[in-house]
């Protein structure tokens, strides 16, 4: 079987108060059966198996939590428990769950702590990024601490979209297409500030991942990226999932980034079309060569995750 490794799965804890109501969590009335997935893990496991991906990396996040939309910081101490919940999950079932902590990166120092305690004592093997909290981007000198302390623990960055501020705006003109395109919006600066303020050159051995949502940013990172390679000898070490298995996009992705710049996303359980048989469709009709499935597909995570390092699984 081919080895796929699903970079963006969201969970949340069973004491999630999104669990009991959706409404407190900013889940609309339709979000029933969403909500069923997202706090079931056995039923994940049951559909990973169906759907014939090998290992999940399993992310919650400070929005997912707390709501959209929640001001100012949340106190350090609450996403303790927050990130006891995936490795807790891990060690019920290491072959398939890798998990990822949840970081506020806008809380400075305080996040790099969380960020060092969840990697060293819970072995989570990356940090889960809003792209923005408070008015602030992760790229912006605020993040730094949680940034450097990823670089520092080798570990990557999931930068993930969040609620547009002008998300009305966006509704207003396309509906829930524009919803989706303002966290594409968010998505997309954070990669653009990381470049523009320099994070990667001051922080070489930093791998960040956004979503395709954000795939926009591309364009216009296309310069830094030109100069960085030219400076550097490499690209700036900037990933992008695949969020869907679109073949056009997929082609535009490998081309543009690189095949060993993007992973395997599918972005359960809001798109529940990351099965097997649809993935290997979709990198036939796009054209991939063996070597960039295997990348694409799982080698990417593999690498990113630190899947092939000693004592990791």
């Amino acid at each position: 079987m081919t080895e796929l490794i699903d970079f963006h799965t969201h969970v949340r804890p069973p004491w999630w108060v999104g669990a009991s109501d959706p409404g407190a969590a900013g889940l609309g009335p339709d979000a029933g059966e969403r909500v069923a997935r997202l706090v079931d893990l056995p039923r994940l496991a049951e559909e990973s198996h169906d759907a014939g991906i090998t290992r999940r990396a399993l992310s919650v996040g400070v929005e997912g939590v707390f709501a959209p939309g929640t001001p100012g910081d949340v106190d350090p101490g609450e996403l303790r428990p927050v990130n006891d919940f995936p490795a807790e999950a891990v060690a019920k079932d290491a072959d398939l769950f890798v998990g990822l902590a949840t970081v506020d990166a806008t809380a400075g120092e305080a996040g790099a702590v969380e960020a060092e305690r969840a990697v060293r004592e819970l072995g989570l093997n990356g940090l889960f990024l809003d792209a923005r909290r408070g008015g602030v981007t992760v790229g912006d000198p605020a993040t730094r601490p949680t940034l450097a302390a990823a670089a520092e623990l080798g570990v990557p960055v999931f930068v993930h979209p969040v609620w547009s501020p002008d998300d009305d705006e966006y509704a207003a003109l396309a509906g829930q297409v524009g919803r989706s395109f303002g966290r594409g919006v968010t998505n997309g600066l954070a990669a653009l500030a990381l470049l523009h303020h320099g994070v990667f050159e001051e922080l070489p051995d930093l791998d960040v991942v956004v979503t395709a949502l954000g795939v926009g940013a591309v364009l216009f990172a296309a310069d830094a990226i030109t100069a960085h390679r030219a400076a550097h000898g490499s690209s700036p070490r900037l990933h992008v999932d695949t969020l869907r298995f679109h073949p056009p996009t997929l082609r535009y992705l490998v081309d543009a980034l690189g095949a060993d710049r993007v992973v395997l996303g599918s972005d359960w359980p809001i798109r529940l079309d990351g099965r097997s048989a649809d993935i290997d469709a979709a990198f036939e009709a796009a054209g991939l060569t063996a070597e960039e499935r295997r990348l694409v597909g799982a080698g990417n995570a593999r690498r990113l995750l630190g899947l092939d390092r000693d004592g990791v699984r």
